[in-house]
């Protein structure tokens, strides 16, 4: 019986292609800049004896080695807390040459689990706006959990299948990532069973999907704005093949997007397998990348990129919905600005966010996202900060103090190792009898969570999942 692999002997060497895809990927994590920079990650880094080697695409992507393996890259603290995403390196590719900049718009079409959105989000520093949709209920909880772990502000969650975004938001975003699902062939060298699922009949299902997609994508575009179709599958059809299609249908209206001089050194090797794979199943080239998992030692996987160059469809009038989330009036606003500054000596906000309400939760984003128009109700809306208690205190939630707790100047406890170790255990620990209340906990510098200090105790109230995981 032939191997799945068998059928690109015209375009690499496919026994490296197989010797490469049975052996165990590299782990690779990527600095999330909303809490932390490369700077304080390569010195906790060297700390802990770790050798890094720099994601060529990503400047912010590092390969990790190390001789101590004793305890796992998902259980370091960095990570816990949302300074680190455990990433693949071959996956952060497509936000790179997105390329997302402060206070544009930005539609990431299929977002669950979270790794790309909040890539991008680190990149545009808490300004202008992520849309970040995905279909399935799970996914959307997976996606929501990686949001508020990472800090992001400026992000609206919708639940939509991604074709709806061509009629809809036509012509709204600057840049809009499509990082299709496909056949996956390419996490073979994490998951053996993703080879089970390329037969002629699923890849070109797929494909079929993956033109929709990316049809949709392009209308979303502003004219001028950037499309960014990936993959993490090595099938022609689902690849270049779907680029190609999209590319010869609006001929007029896309062209080739150029990458940075930069991006286009780290990638070359990429952008010629592309253009092999590209004459040979006869489509027009566009600016795209193929990553073999031989060539760059990774998953395999495909990056394309383009440019909007004039209008693909009419764009149609749209009744904007509220969001579910209601706007604070200035006075709660400060209202509740100084409740936390009394607690902490900060409001713990930066110039020009928002707080919005949900029940008792209080939810915090940007003017931009907050005023941003929507044709359907939105899944969620920006970082949930704090909850109105019964007897109408406000207590913090842990990703607040994980993201801003560097800024409170009072009800501050700084932990020893023992202590931390303590609370990772999900024990208690103990405290100076004079503390009393809810305090932010610190370990070296990093905001590691919420406690509640009482007779000589510190009561634990880390999240239950940091505890099972660390």
């Amino acid at each position: 019986m032939n191997h799945p692999f068998d059928r690109y002997a015209a375009f690499t060497d496919v026994a490296a292609l197989k010797e490469a895809s049975g052996k165990p990927l590299r782990k690779s994590k990527r600095v999330n800049l909303l809490k932390s920079s490369v700077e304080k990650f390569t010195t906790w880094a060297k700390e802990k004896e770790w050798i890094l080697e720099p994601v060529p695409w990503c400047s912010e992507g590092f390969y990790i080695d190390r001789e101590d393996r004793e305890v796992a890259l998902g259980k370091d603290l960095l990570h816990l807390l949302g300074h680190t995403y455990m990433q693949e390196a071959a996956s952060m590719m497509p936000v790179a040459l997105l390329d997302p900049q402060p206070g544009e718009i930005i539609l990431d079409m299929s977002a669950a689990p979270g790794s790309k959105t909040t890539q991008i989000a680190g990149r545009m520093q808490g300004r202008g706006v992520i849309v970040a949709n995905d279909v399935q209920e799970k996914r959307l909880w997976t996606l929501k959990s990686s949001l508020h772990r990472s800090g992001v502000t400026n992000v609206i969650v919708t639940k939509k299948v991604g074709q709806w975004f061509m009629r809809h938001m036509t012509e709204r975003f600057d840049r809009v990532l499509c990082d299709a699902p496909c056949t996956a062939q390419g996490t073979s060298r994490k998951d053996s069973d993703a080879l089970l699922y390329s037969s002629d009949e699923n890849v070109g299902k797929m494909a079929r999907l993956q033109r929709e997609l990316l049809e949709a994508a392009v209308h979303a575009a502003k004219v001028g704005g950037v499309i960014v179709y990936s993959t993490c599958t090595l099938t022609p059809e689902e690849n270049e093949g779907v680029v190609g299609s999209i590319m010869s249908k609006f001929s007029d209206q896309l062209e080739p997007h150029p990458l940075g001089l930069n991006l286009r050194a780290a990638l070359e090797t990429g952008i010629k397998d592309s253009r092999i794979v590209s004459t040979a199943v006869g489509v027009p080239h566009a600016t795209s990348v193929r990553l073999w998992p031989h060539t760059f030692d990774t998953e395999g996987f495909f990056v394309s990129v383009m440019r909007k160059k004039a209008p693909t469809r009419d764009v149609e009038r749209q009744d904007w919905i509220r969001l579910q989330e209601e706007r604070l009036p200035t006075r709660r606003q400060k209202e509740v600005e100084e409740t936390i500054a009394e607690m902490y000596g900060s409001t713990l906000l930066l110039d020009g966010e928002k707080i919005f309400e949900r029940g008792s939760q209080l939810i915090l984003t940007n003017e931009e996202t907050g005023s941003f128009g929507l044709p359907v109700s939105d899944y969620s809306l920006g970082l949930p900060i704090a909850r109105r208690l019964e007897d109408h205190r406000i207590r913090l939630d842990h990703d607040l103090a994980t993201l801003r707790g560097h800024l409170a100047t009072k009800s501050t406890m700084d932990l020893d190792e023992a202590a931390l170790d303590l609370l990772l255990d999900g024990k208690d620990a103990s405290a100076d009898p004079a503390l009393r209340g809810d305090m932010i906990l610190r370990y070296r510098g990093l905001s590691v969570g919420l406690s509640l200090a009482k007779e000589g105790k510190l009561w634990n109230r880390l999240p239950r999942w940091i505890v099972l995981k660390s």
